[in-house]
């Protein structure tokens, strides 16, 4: 174990997630058709410590820096993009809980320290100021991973006049902590790609959140946190560069697992209608590869560099400023444009194939295709947030920075 000075280990988990790529592989195909992920595919990321990477270390989690966790990350993706997308989403669950009051922390963890808390960030519907807390009804999607979870984490706003302590956040909007007893699951979850995240509808009705189950956003983003005791790097990072950083490791292991796929072919297949016997003599086969190969790198280089500068900010007890965190909500999306661009040339240097069912980089396709549309990676909105933070114009068009 680290101290509260450091990071946990590495030790061995890039390694551990590696090795489970075959048993991913075999399982992904049940996980895509029952539109969640396989028994055995959760059993292994429990066994290899994946989902306890971010618990906090008092409750036995790993603490493990950012590039750690994104690397391992990485590996599972190439075996499952759905299993690799519910190693950040319910990775950050377990953060975010440990930004929570200590109070809320023992209550998911005390008795479970394998719990799992997936979210739906956006504030969906307005709670009501009751006796010792709020008071809300509503529906929240997509909310990945709720299928194994324990508990979920809702977007909700609250009113200035009903909480005087909502930190100045004009629009009060907050993260509540729910059991997922309290909650019904809509199956919903029809999709194009990722179909094994299980993304369904969250119901709650007249579901009762006490006032220390609630971290108020605003502060929050200006790293200020009512969690107590985890006083560690892990739970010192900053909020949205943390998340956005860590959400390019599975769009880059989608991306690594298309060029060693196509390249892995190229030596067996030729290029129709040319007298090319195959892909791999032909100068244009060539020049595509070394583009989306370099896109490849040029998002592998921003997910470490915007890792250390997250990790970095944390070690030194430092909060990045509002440029800085603008500047890396842009490299994430930015990170994930390349990844998807460089699978985009290699689908169509691959050829039609790559459109069958039966061929690895049609799954590949959809879930880039899916994944790389979150709404913390849009391209547009983030570069519109950087170019005003770069202005100096205030306010920007979200506090989510």
């Amino acid at each position: 174990m680290g101290t509260d000075g450091a990071f946990g280990p590495g030790d061995d988990v890039v390694a551990r997630a590696a090795a489970l790529r075959p048993l991913l592989e075999r399982h992904r195909a049940e996980g895509e058709q029952e539109r969640r992920l396989a028994d055995e595919t959760i059993a292994a990321l429990d066994e290899a410590g994946l989902f306890r990477a971010w618990v906090p270390r008092r409750f036995g989690g790993s603490e493990y820096d950012l590039r750690t966790i994104m690397d391992a990350t990485v590996e599972i993706t190439r075996g499952d993009a759905s299993a690799g997308w519910l190693v950040v989403i319910l990775g950050c669950g377990d953060w975010l809980t440990g930004l929570f009051s200590d109070q809320a922390q023992e209550e998911v963890f005390g008795t479970n320290p394998d719990a799992k808390i997936c979210q739906v960030l956006t504030p969906k519907t307005a709670a009501r100021r009751v006796d010792g807390g709020w008071q809300v009804s509503g529906s929240w999607a997509p909310a990945s991973g709720c299928l194994h979870s324990d508990w979920a984490m809702l977007g909700m706003s609250l009113s200035e006049h009903d909480d005087p302590d909502g930190g100045g956040d004009p629009a009060g909007a907050a993260f509540c902590l729910v059991p997922m007893s309290e909650l019904r699951v809509k199956d919903t979850w029809f999709t194009l790609g990722m179909r094994g995240t299980g993304s369904n509808l969250l119901i709650g009705e007249n579901v009762f959140i006490p006032d220390h189950r609630v971290l108020h956003r605003a502060p929050a983003t200006q790293g200020v946190f009512p969690r107590k005791r985890n006083n560690t790097p892990r739970y010192r990072s900053a909020l949205i560069p943390t998340m956005s950083t860590f959400l390019i490791a599975p769009l880059l292991g989608m991306a690594e697992e298309a060029l060693d796929h196509v390249v892995s072919q190229s030596g067996q297949r030729g290029i129709a209608f040319t007298s090319y016997q195959y892909q791999r003599d032909a100068t244009a086969f060539q020049l595509a590869v070394s583009e989306a190969s370099m896109k490849i790198d040029v998002a592998r280089l921003i997910a470490h560099r915007s890792a250390a500068v997250v990790d970095g900010h944390a070690l030194s007890e430092t909060h990045p400023d509002y440029v800085e965190r603008a500047r890396l909500r842009q490299h994430c999306s930015y990170a994930i444009q390349q990844c998807r661009e460089a699978v985009d040339i290699l689908v169509s240097v691959y050829g039609a194939s790559a459109m069958s069912e039966s061929d690895p980089l049609h799954a590949i396709l959809r879930d880039v295709q899916t994944a790389s549309r979150h709404a913390i990676a849009h391209p547009a909105s983030n570069a519109e947030l950087f170019g005003r933070a770069l202005l100096g114009i205030e306010p920007n068009i979200t506090e989510m920075i």
